[in-house]
């Protein structure tokens, strides 16, 4: 019996490194097979890439090309040949330009990893500020009526629409940095500005979240009754709150190095998610298989990294029953002020889809880029459409398909946060894939569906929460009544029901809820690989990209849908802002 215990210990600690290989090793395979899957023949792809000319496709150039790269082997011949070679550290050759798929792998990745690690800087340089903010109000008394607007923000606006305001105003307008490239430092400040900026807000909102809630314990009042210091009830209230978002920061590090596509492709930065999308688009599989495993083994090494430092903060008080803490209810805010803003924010936005609803998104009724009028109230796009019109109309399909998609991953994301045991891997592989390659993904596998690029949202954005829930439960099994309830015949059933979802659901909610215009903007960004909804849809996403070209003469047209996430994520803050 007593070497029973040690075995059983023994493989439920292998089972998240089970799951890490399996998860890894199915993505990879089902990388392989995509075009086989698809139906898809890359020889045409690789043909185009490496001619350019569409009149060479003849059925000659095709043989040669099949005959070269050694296509007339079935899909798993060509996968177990590929995975022998990379089990030797040899990851093969483009399709497309022969080159070393390691080389390029290497270079590119260097290139991201300077990028994260500037954009890091800028994010605990801003989180150092918010939290000395947040102390100084919690000295004075004022903790609870701070408030985190700035951060919902910030979290709402994406990579490439911050990128593309930054070039605008600080390359075109003052012309103080290069708009695009890589030659040295001077390349560097606006792209990791870009990227910095929603990870600053998601982080600050996650920590001002977790420490309302430490300084809410007991603890803290039993300390200050005891005349301790409160620099040093702040310490470890900072420690405290820590302990529970280690995973979220190695989720944010992760999520800078899948983020960076867009922001790659704006600024002409040759890094590897820049090269992951080049070659998904090329079909160029062996590039695509190297660079996806570069990107998985590093957000598996930060994932598991952050769970041992979790564990390290935690200490014996993870195990042993004595952390005591208190878990928040989910409830609105009481403050009627802050219940007005939200309510007039989404009367507002109701109204402007009321008010669309009653004219044309699609009629040419204007001259193109008409300013601002009584007939068209927020002028026209670039061949003469309402804007009002397509900004209202292109509302509700967002918001709707937003709303699902969010729905569906915090669903997801509490069933895997639970059986983290069995999914600790795929949730890892799964925070490292980038939505765009998510999507792109989904494309290749389903072809052009017109639920793809809700698919693939839903199959990247359920990570996060998932790795969230994994976390609370950590802490809730840790508190005393959880950990003693079994020893008085408690059930299973009943614990889940009246000690861990209580503990877990309303953070998690939270999190979801602060998560929603980033969905609905990662399901709208689509739109510029071709993914998400097609012309004339008036669908936000479509809407940004079709109007960026003429954003000097027309800014309103890719700022109010921006703005209308933007006030979305402050109602829904000011709702629950308590």
């Amino acid at each position: 019996m007593s070497s029973a215990v040690p075995m059983r210990s023994m493989l439920s600690a292998c089972f998240p490194w089970i799951s890490r290989l399996i998860s890894l090793a199915a993505v990879v395979v089902l990388v392989g097979l995509m075009p086989d899957i698809a139906g898809i023949d890359p020889s045409q792809s690789i043909l185009r890439a490496r001619s350019g000319q569409q009149q060479l496709l003849t059925p000659e150039a095709l043989a040669s090309i099949r005959e070269d790269l050694r296509l007339d082997r079935s899909a798993t011949e060509r996968l177990i040949d590929w995975l022998s070679h990379a089990l030797r550290g040899d990851l093969g050759v483009s399709w497309v330009d022969g080159s070393p798929v390691f080389d390029s792998v290497k270079a590119t990745a260097k290139t991201s990893l300077l990028l994260v690690s500037s954009t890091l800087a800028f994010v605990i340089v801003g989180c150092l500020n918010s939290i000395g903010y947040a102390v100084i109000q919690w000295r004075r008394g004022r903790f609870e009526q701070q408030h985190s607007t700035l951060s919902s923000v910030l979290v709402s606006l994406p990579e490439y629409v911050i990128a593309a305001l930054l070039i605008l105003v600080f390359s075109i307008g003052l012309g103080w940095f290069p708009p695009y490239g890589w030659q040295g430092l001077q390349n560097l400040w606006l792209p990791s500005i870009a990227l910095a900026l929603p990870a600053t807000g998601l982080f600050t909102r996650l920590l001002y979240d977790s420490l309302k809630r430490v300084f809410k314990e007991p603890w803290v009042i039993t300390w200050l009754s005891a005349n301790i210091s409160q620099w040093q009830i702040v310490r470890f209230a900072l420690w405290r709150a820590m302990s529970n978002l280690i995973p979220q920061i190695a989720m944010i590090v992760i999520g800078l190095m899948g983020g960076a596509v867009a922001v790659e492709l704006i600024f002409s930065i040759p890094g590897i998610g820049r090269l992951i999308l080049g070659a998904a688009k090329s079909q160029d599989l062996p590039l695509l298989q190297g660079g996806l495993l570069v990107l998985l083994v590093i957000s598996m090494a930060i994932s598991s990294l952050s769970l041992l430092l979790q564990r390290k903060l935690l200490g014996h008080s993870a195990t042993n029953g004595k952390l005591i803490s208190s878990h928040s209810a989910f409830k609105f805010t009481q403050s009627n002020v802050k219940r007005v803003a939200a309510g007039v924010i989404f009367v507002l936005l109701a109204s402007c889809a009321l008010i669309a609803s009653l004219r044309d998104p699609f009629a040419i009724q204007f001259m193109r880029l008409e300013p601002a009028s009584l007939a068209a109230p927020f002028g026209s796009d670039a061949i003469g459409r309402d804007l009002l019109a397509r900004v209202g109309g292109g509302m509700i399909s967002t918001m709707k398909m937003g709303v699902l998609a969010m729905l569906v991953s915090l669903t997801l994301g509490l069933a895997f946060g639970f059986l983290t045991r069995y999914s600790q891997g795929l949730i890892e592989i799964t925070k490292g894939i980038p939505y765009i390659v998510a999507g792109l993904l989904v494309a290749g596998l389903m072809g052009m569906h017109p639920n793809s690029a809700l698919i693939a949202i839903v199959l990247v954005s359920w990570a996060p929460l998932a790795s969230h829930c994994a976390s609370l439960l950590v802490e809730a099994k840790a508190q005393p009544y959880t950990h003693l309830a079994p020893t008085w015949g408690t059930s299973r059933w009943r614990i889940l029901r009246y000690y861990l979802l209580p503990y877990v659901l309303p953070p998690l909610v939270r999190h979801a809820l602060l998560r929603l215009p980033v969905i609905t903007l990662s399901l709208t960004s689509l739109s510029f690989i071709g993914l998400g909804a097609k012309a004339p849809s008036p669908e936000w996403g479509l809407l940004i990209a079709e109007n960026l070209p003429y954003i000097e003469r027309a800014p309103q047209a890719v700022l109010l849908p921006i703005s209308g996430l933007v006030l979305l994520a402050v109602a829904i803050n000011l709702l629950f802002d308590d």
